[in-house]
């Protein structure tokens, strides 16, 4: 049972001139001291929880995570550190929404690469591209179950695939590596969305989207910055 959430939103300044080397598409496990090193950002929070099974004896653990992007950090309306609110509209005027669309197409070319660490072991991978810009060697184009088999053949990474729906956005299952790895493509093959899990084999959804959207608390958690954010 979940008894007290202590969330730390901290993140590492990078400087704007690492350049990423990491091929992202590839399933082996990443470091976070290698997504440090390529200028990533990094995001953490504790969940302390409570196991009340036993009445006679209760045993409390920590879960922390940390999440590594690619996205810069801002503050949301709250005071509270988050990643760019790139899929937040709803409250943004026009100049903002101008901003946060230049900011994802020109700097991040139109892609959010996320890495989960569950208790400093990887948990999962997130790749998504809104929109394939061919002329970038580093995005791959998985655009459509042909081209994803041609390219894991091309790097000599086993893959099998696993499970495929005719939904107007196809959903393909694949065994990427030793990893059960899902793809979301468009119809119009501009667009896909990469989900790999390291820990149990289960595809999870994405727990940490609404950092995205500047949702970084709620009200059981309890805020504690890093005095090194405090100037943003």
């Amino acid at each position: 049972m979940k008894n007290l959430i202590i969330l730390f939103v901290t993140f590492i300044l990078m400087s704007c001139h690492k350049k990423d080397t990491i091929n992202h598409y590839l399933p082996d496990p990443i470091t976070q001291q290698d997504l440090i090193k390529n200028g990533f950002y990094r995001y953490s929070y504790s969940t302390m929880y409570d196991d009340k099974g036993n009445k006679r004896d209760t045993t409390k653990f920590l879960v922390k995570y940390d999440m590594y992007s690619n996205v810069k950090p801002e503050r949301n309306e709250k005071g509270e550190i988050c990643p760019t609110q790139l899929l937040k509209y709803t409250n943004l005027d026009s100049t903002q929404k101008a901003i946060h669309n230049n900011y994802l197409k020109k700097d991040l070319n139109n892609r959010i690469i996320t890495y989960l660490f569950r208790n400093d072991t990887l948990f999962y991978k997130n790749i998504v591209v809104y929109s394939l810009d061919k002329s970038r060697k580093e995005i791959v184009d998985l655009t459509n179950k042909e081209k994803i088999v041609k390219y894991y053949d091309s790097v000599k990474v086993p893959i099998k695939p696993l499970l495929e729906s005719n939904n107007s956005m196809n959903t393909s299952m694949f065994l990427i590596g030793n990893y059960k790895t899902r793809i979301y493509y468009s119809q119009n093959e501009k667009s896909y969305d990469v989900f790999v899990n390291y820990v149990n084999g289960a595809i999870y959804r994405n727990i940490l989207d609404n950092w995205y959207c500047g949702y970084m608390t709620n009200p059981h958690y309890y805020l504690k910055y890093d005095p090194a954010l405090l100037s943003l």
